[in-house]
């Protein structure tokens, strides 16, 4: 079931809060966007071929045909939030898949994304959020950094931000001056966020990418986990204050030869020390961030 809200002129959040079948791999909310432009129509992000069917209703409840979407622009190709886009590019043919010219090819031919699927959701992902199927090639269009896409009276402005991942952009509609962030802006509510690491985290591209958004002075941010914002100056400022300082700490525990323990410990003083109503829960929530942090410092060969 989707929670269906006009964001702004045109755009609308389709919001699922209960992602999984069953099981608890980690996924529970994601957040697709339709934009409606002099009778073209576009979804940001897709989420997990489990929620499709939820977001089809949601447009046909728009008063809107999914055979006559234009676009489906990708923030990323991760399961999150792009697992469903194959189901979809079959279905309906006559749609254009937008994503990075570095993440096309795995549209494509998914075998590797599924492999990497695979290692990050578990061997049965598929049972909780559906398959990861192969889109026509006719059918994907790479696109580039600065790259403008023009859906009616709308312009989407294609952003290189890299980071979070080497194929990630991000989508800039220049008429409610609002960024398509994926998660080269982590994730709503403001708080301990962190620009996500995962396997191939680049915490130089991310800190990079966070800049090269902060110049274009967004109104409002469309997060793909967690809704909107229009706190956009200070979100981009905690993320990027977070992101760097947790890499400071974590190298300097690398340098002094401590584990993951003591790294978390570290972590969680900072939180205490710098963010407003953080408490001491112990560090589990660490778990999926130190260690590629890890791997990009030794990527680098800084420590």
């Amino acid at each position: 079931m989707a929670n269906i809200s006009e964001v702004t002129d045109g755009i609308y959040l389709v919001e699922i809060d209960e992602v999984k079948n069953s099981g608890s791999l980690g996924l529970s909310r994601c957040s697709v966007y339709f934009i409606i432009a002099n009778g073209q129509t576009a979804l940001i992000e897709t989420g997990p071929a489990v929620v499709v069917p939820a977001v089809l209703d949601a447009i046909r409840q728009l008063g809107r045909d999914p055979s006559h979407l234009s676009y489906i622009l990708l923030t990323h190709i991760h399961l999150d939030h792009a697992g469903g886009v194959g189901t979809l590019a079959q279905q309906f043919p006559q749609l254009q898949v937008l994503v990075h010219q570095r993440g096309a090819r795995h549209l494509v031919e998914p075998l590797r994304l599924i492999e990497g699927t695979r290692q990050a959701f578990g061997e049965k992902f598929e049972d909780e959020y559906g398959p990861i199927l192969p889109i026509p090639e006719r059918q994907v269009r790479a696109v580039e950094d600065g790259e403008v896409v023009l859906l009616g009276d709308k312009e989407l402005r294609i952003i290189y931000t890299p980071g979070h991942a080497p194929h990630h952009m991000c989508i800039y509609e220049t008429k409610s001056q609002g960024v398509f962030s994926g998660e080269a802006l982590g994730n709503s509510p403001i708080g301990s966020n962190t620009v996500s690491p995962v396997a191939g985290f680049d915490l130089d591209a991310a800190l990079e990418s966070v800049d090269k958004i902060s110049k274009l002075s967004p109104k409002i941010i469309f997060f793909s986990h967690g809704g909107i914002s229009r706190e956009a100056a200070r979100i981009m400022q905690s993320i990027r204050a977070n992101t760097k300082a947790y890499g400071d700490i974590i190298l300097e525990a690398m340098n002094a030869g401590e584990g993951k323990e003591q790294i978390a410990q570290r972590l969680e003083a900072y939180e205490i020390e710098h963010i407003s109503g953080q408490s001491q829960t112990g560090g589990r929530r660490f778990d999926n961030i130190i260690p590629w942090y890890v791997a990009h410092f030794k990527r680098k060969g800084v420590v």
